[in-house]
């Protein structure tokens, strides 16, 4: 017997996009139809064949869409308007079957008006949100970790077990480790005959990077996400900042290294899939509201040593 309709409409940054697979996995794995509308991931459809995903619609669709699902599952986006929209109109029409999962990891996430919705642990990571969403407010019977990504047949996971992946970029430069102290890194882990391969982002960010290569390193950039999941599948670690390719590497079950401005933000989204490790200033570097010199200055209270130590955990 075929289960209801549902829509999963989620945030449209990769390591939203991957994460908001658990759920998308675990209503398919009960039985239910699923829609997932994500702009980013479509690329890796072949990963997840079963989860059909696809690029938002205009608002000029959302009737449609309203029409389409028994069920919708709404990551909020204040800046969206057609997530606002559909946040309006289906809490108008059918409140109890349009539910508002909020993410960001603060204590006042309780504050929002369909906390209830979802009840989101802020100290908890998304992948873990979601799985529990499934299981104390859906009560699906069946309930599974993992975003249901499928490798290709023709990929050895791991295949070069001693090459290193390195994402020193992000969507923001205030949450970039340094670019010195990546160097500095890379070339400590040459000296173990580790195999580094820089992975800088687009064209642009290749450019510059270009110079690492004056030290033995790959600079490397992929056309596609389908390209980059199949790099990452087959390498052996990851060290990267706050973005979606960790979250990628994570869900591909590679062992992933973070850098990240704080403890709270590290606790809910931080890469979760793999064995990891998050590296974040101390809890007793100030961060006094209107200051915050945490926030502003967290690369510096990570240091070269603290992510040698780090990384040589994974490394064991």
């Amino acid at each position: 017997m075929m289960g209801p309709k549902a829509g999963v409409f989620c945030h449209n940054g990769l390591g939203d996009g991957i994460n908001c697979l658990v759920l998308s996995n675990n209503l398919q794995l009960n039985g239910w139809k699923v829609d997932t509308y994500q702009n980013t991931i479509g690329s890796m459809q072949s990963w997840f064949p079963h989860i059909p995903v696809q690029s938002y619609p205009p608002l000029s669709e959302l009737p449609r869409i309203l029409n389409t699902y028994e069920w919708f599952f709404v990551v909020q986006n204040d800046t969206d308007p057609f997530i606002l929209q559909l946040i309006s109109e289906g809490k108008r029409r059918f409140p109890e079957r349009l539910k508002v999962i909020y993410l960001y990891p603060s204590p006042r996430i309780v504050n929002e008006p369909y906390y209830s919705d979802s009840l989101i642990e802020y100290d908890l990571s998304v992948a873990e949100n979601f799985r529990l969403f499934c299981e104390r407010i859906l009560h699906l019977p069946k309930i599974a970790k993992g975003n249901g990504i499928i490798p290709p047949h023709h990929l050895v996971h791991r295949k070069f077990a001693k090459r290193i992946a390195i994402h020193p970029t992000s969507a923001r430069p205030s949450r970039n480790w340094p670019r010195e102290k990546f160097v500095k890194l890379a070339l400590y882990l040459k000296g173990f005959g580790y195999e580094i391969a820089f992975l800088p982002g687009g064209v642009k960010e290749k450019e510059e990077w270009k110079e690492v290569e004056d030290l033995g390193f790959e600079v490397l950039t992929f056309s596609t996400l389908d390209l980059l999941a199949s790099f990452l599948y087959e390498s052996g670690y990851f060290i990267g900042n706050d973005s979606g390719v960790g979250h990628l590497a994570s869900a591909l079950q590679i062992p992933t290294m973070t850098f990240c401005r704080g403890k709270r933000q590290a606790q809910m989204w931080a890469p979760s899939f793999s064995p990891s490790v998050v590296l974040t200033p101390s809890i007793w570097v100030p961060n006094i509201k209107g200051f915050r010199f945490r926030d502003r200055y967290w690369r510096n209270w990570i240091s070269l040593k603290m992510a040698q130590r780090g990384i040589e955990k994974l490394l064991v």
